[in-house]
């Protein structure tokens, strides 16, 4: 189940592991934040490093909404994440 947070503009994220794990193994996880008024909208990834938990899903619960406000302002677009392959499957 996503989590959600609100931005300062007022727009809703829902925020979930992306599935995809870095080359630091448990250490260090990918999070991908979508839009949860607009599905079509583009994700926004960031790498993420549990402070508590080493489950990415515990961890994720645990994390405070300012953290993850924080998070949100360093994510990358997807085009730029391996997560969605440089965006090779995005239409031009």
């Amino acid at each position: 189940m996503p989590r959600q947070v609100t931005d300062l503009a007022g727009e809703v994220w829902n925020v979930m592991p992306s599935g995809r794990r870095t080359q630091y193994g448990a250490d260090e996880t990918s999070l991908e934040f979508r839009k949860a008024a607009d599905a079509s909208a583009p994700p926004r990834f960031v790498r993420y490093s549990p402070r508590g938990a080493k489950s990415v899903e515990i961890a994720l619960e645990d994390v405070s909404d300012a953290a993850l406000l924080q998070l949100l302002a360093v994510t990358q677009p997807s085009w730029t994440a391996p997560e969605q392959a440089y965006g090779k499957n995005q239409s031009p």
